[in-house]
């Protein structure tokens, strides 16, 4: 019974967004105010680093195509990201803020070390492109985007990635708008050593990612 009331409950939530065919990914019922417009979808992406013999060109590049929430893909769509990165930085991506107090409502924040924000604020810029209808239409993005992994036993991690992305340009019926997206993405790695330059080789081979969009635009 109760995992028949779980799946009611997300009908009802489906219902309340309207009524979504396989591969639409636009949600005009949670949009906020008369013009505003919001997508929402997945990218499913093939993530891997480029090592260059200049350390300052080094960087990430991933391919992949779009799909909606419930993973059918969308036709003619696909999403190509670079992610410039340092290899001092990869360090940084094992490191976590310490705990806040609070109230909850006012600073401070990050009360050990209220001058720097550690370990939250070391982020890179990435460009994005969302491609839809064989590339006649697009969304350009860039923004700040936070890496971060968490070791597990084993030898194994769990990696995420989180960026806000400002519309720099929109193509086809995308032309002209303003507005922003953010993203959350995530990969399991199976195998990953304490050792940075195998943990370097493992990402040069590139690694599948799940992540999910949300834009909000006017036009």
């Amino acid at each position: 019974m109760a995992s028949r009331s779980v799946v009611d409950a997300l009908d009802k939530m489906r219902e309340s967004m309207g009524t979504m065919g396989i591969g639409e990914y636009e949600y005009p019922r949670i949009a906020n105010g008369p013009v505003e417009r919001v997508l929402a979808f997945n990218n499913d992406e093939h993530i891997r680093l480029v090592v260059t013999p200049d350390p300052e060109g080094w960087h990430f590049s991933s391919i992949g195509v779009l799909t909606d929430l419930h993973h059918n893909p969308i036709p003619g769509s696909a999403v190509e990201t670079t992610f410039p990165v340092r290899q001092q930085d990869f360090a940084g991506t094992g490191l976590w803020p310490p705990p806040q107090v609070e109230p909850w409502t006012e600073p401070p924040l990050n009360h050990e070390d209220p001058a720097t924000h550690k370990n939250v604020t070391e982020v890179g810029y990435s460009k994005q492109a969302y491609l839809f209808e064989n590339r006649k239409d697009a969304l350009i993005t860039v923004g700040p985007s936070l890496p971060k992994i968490a070791q597990l036993p084993g030898n194994r991690a769990q990696f995420w990635v989180g960026s806000i992305g400002v519309i720099s340009q929109g193509i086809g019926k995308y032309r002209g708008v303003h507005g922003m997206s953010v993203y959350i993405g995530s990969a399991y790695l199976p195998d990953w050593p304490s050792d940075q330059q195998k943990q370097i080789d493992i990402l040069v081979k590139g690694f599948k990612a799940q992540i999910g969009t949300y834009f909000k635009f006017v036009q």
